[in-house]
C-alpha cells in the first residue's frame, strides 16, 4: 500500500466512525483521491487512464471543478485535430463538455475558455464556437477590453468558417472599440485583400472595387498610427496590385500601369521600413 493509499484509508476510517451522516464526506474524500490519481496519470502522459479517474472523481463529487478541467485537458491530449474518426469525435466532444462544465463553475477563467476555443477550432465546430463566444459577448460585452478581445475571437472564428461578411463585421466592431489600435485596422485590411485575392474574378466587380478601397483605407489609417509599419505597407502594395488587375479587366491599361507602378513604390517603401525596424533590434 502506498503512502497516499494509507492516508486515504485512515481518513475513510475516521469518517466512517461518525456514522451514516458522513457518507457525503466519504464520497468527497474518494473523489479527491480519484482526482489525484488522475493527476498522476496525466503527468505520466497516460491520458486514457487519467480520464477514467477524472470521470470517477466527478461521479463521486459532481461539484469538483478541477476534475472537469483536467478531464477536458486529458481528452484534448487524446484528440487528433482534424480527424473524423468516431473515436476522435468522441474525444473532442468530451473535451468540450468537460471544459464547459468547468467554465460553468469559473465563468471568468480565460485559460479554460482559450482551451475550449482551441478544441472548437481544431474540430471545425465553428458554429458552436461562435454561439459560445457570442453568449460571452452578451454577458461581458459592457467591458470595452473584454468586448474587443471577444470581437477579435469572433472575427477569427467566422474567418476560419469562411463567412467573410460576419468576420468583417466583428473585426470592424473591434476597430470601433480600439480606435487607436493599428493592429485592429491592419487585420481588416488583410481580410479585404484575402477576400479579393482568393475569390478573384468570381467576385462581382463592384464589390471587388469596394473591398480594395476599404482595405486601403484601413491600412493607411494603420500606418498613420504606427511608424514604419512595414507589414501594413506590404499589404497596401498587394491591394494596389489588385487594383491594377481590375484596371486590366475593364480594359483600362493606363490604370493597370499606374497602379502597378504605385504597388512597386509601396513594396520598396515596405522594404526600407523593415530595414529600419530590424536595425533597431
Amino acid at each position: 500500500m502506498t503512502r497516499g493509499q494509507r492516508s486515504l484509508a485512515l481518513l475513510l476510517a475516521g469518517a466512517l466512525l461518525c456514522g451514516t451522516g458522513c457518507e457525503s464526506v466519504v464520497r468527497r474524500l474518494k473523489a479527491n483521491y480519484a482526482a489525484k490519481q488522475g493527476n498522476d496519470f496525466y503527468r505520466a502522459q497516460d491520458f486514457g487512464k487519467a480520464v477514467q479517474w477524472y470521470r470517477y472523481s466527478t461521479y463521486l463529487n459532481p461539484d469538483l471543478p478541477i476534475a472537469y478541467l483536467n478531464a477536458g485537458l486529458s481528452y484534448m491530449a487524446l484528440y487528433k485535430p482534424g480527424s473524423r474518426h468516431p473515436k476522435d469525435l468522441h474525444y473532442s466532444q468530451q473535451a468540450i463538455d468537460n471544459l464547459k462544465r468547468y467554465v460553468a463553475f469559473d465563468p471568468d477563467n480565460e485559460d479554460a475558455k482559450n482551451h475550449l476555443l482551441t478544441v472548437f477550432i481544431q474540430a471545425e465546430r465553428y458554429d458552436d464556437a461562435a454561439a459560445f463566444f457570442e453568449s460571452e459577448m452578451k454577458r461581458r460585452g459592457s467591458d470595452p477590453e473584454v468586448a474587443s478581445r471577444l470581437a477579435q475571437i469572433l472575427g477569427m472564428i467566422y474567418s476560419k468558417k469562411g463567412d467573410f461578411e460576419s468576420s468583417l463585421e466583428w473585426y470592424k466592431k473591434r476597430a470601433e472599440i480600439e480606435k487607436d489600435s493599428p493592429e485592429a485596422l491592419y487585420t481588416i485590411g488583410v481580410l479585404c485583400w484575402e477576400k479579393v485575392y482568393k475569390q478573384g474574378t468570381t467576385l462581382e466587380l463592384d464589390r471587388r472595387k469596394e473591398l480594395i478601397e476599404m482595405g486601403l483605407d484601413y491600412l493607411r489609417r494603420a500606418t498613420e498610427l504606427r511608424e514604419n509599419y512595414f507589414e501594413a505597407v506590404s499589404y497596401v502594395n498587394l491591394l494596389f496590385r489588385q487594383k491594377a488587375i481590375v484596371g486590366q479587366l475593364v480594359g483600362n491599361m493606363e490604370d493597370f500601369a499606374k497602379y502597378n507602378q504605385e504597388a512597386d513604390r509601396q513594396m520598396h517603401l515596405a522594404l526600407d521600413m523593415r530595414k529600419k525596424v530590424m536595425a533597431k533590434k
